[in-house]
């Protein structure tokens, strides 16, 4: 059974990979595979959240702790599990900074943040979100730097740690009121 899960997997990794071959398909797949990494996504919620007040505020620090808590972790789940990713030349900062590929650390996030969309923006913008997320993580797999059952792993997990991020946002906000209100920092103790 786990031989056939295996050329399967093995068989749906290479046929998105063909799309790579494809002109335009090395350029769009690229900036979409990119478009998941963790530190655009702080850094860019770190730029609204110093120009935020109230509500905005709060939910840029909250996004920006629930992605980078996850990045942390996916990376020492990848640690114990050491599976290698697919070989190929394209995606060298991945390769060189973290050589693990189970499982997927842009699928995760994916799914992390389609929760926080959903919760966030409602239903709307959750089918942007979740049509980004699923072009995003199969780019991953089209580039080369993951199989197909690392991204499949890393939706499911990303989902159910975003599920579990949106339950405890109450409690996230009582534990640390300061990173979601910058007023507090300025006042007389």
């Amino acid at each position: 059974m786990r031989n056939k899960i295996s050329s399967i997997d093995q068989q749906i990794t290479e046929k998105l990979q063909s799309f790579s071959n494809l002109r335009v398909g090395k350029i769009l797949f690229g900036i979409l595979s990119h478009s998941g990494d963790s530190w655009y996504w702080c850094a860019g919620l770190f730029v609204i959240w110093i120009f935020s007040e109230g509500e905005a505020q709060r939910v840029t620090a909250f996004w920006g702790l629930a992605i980078a808590g996850t990045a942390v972790l996916v990376f020492l789940i990848k640690k114990g599990f050491k599976r290698e990713r697919p070989a190929g030349e394209w995606g060298g900062i991945y390769r060189k900074q973290d050589p693990h590929s189970f499982p997927s650390g842009h699928a995760v996030r994916a799914g992390l943040i389609i929760c926080l969309a959903w919760q966030t923006f409602g239903t709307p913008w959750l089918f942007v979100f979740i049509l980004w997320g699923v072009v995003m993580t199969l780019s991953r797999v089209v580039m080369g730097v993951h199989y197909f059952s690392d991204i499949v792993a890393g939706i499911l997990l990303g989902l159910a740690i975003g599920t579990l991020v949106v339950v405890l946002q109450p409690l996230t906000y009582q534990v640390f009121p300061w990173l979601f209100d910058r007023s507090q920092w300025f006042r007389g103790g």
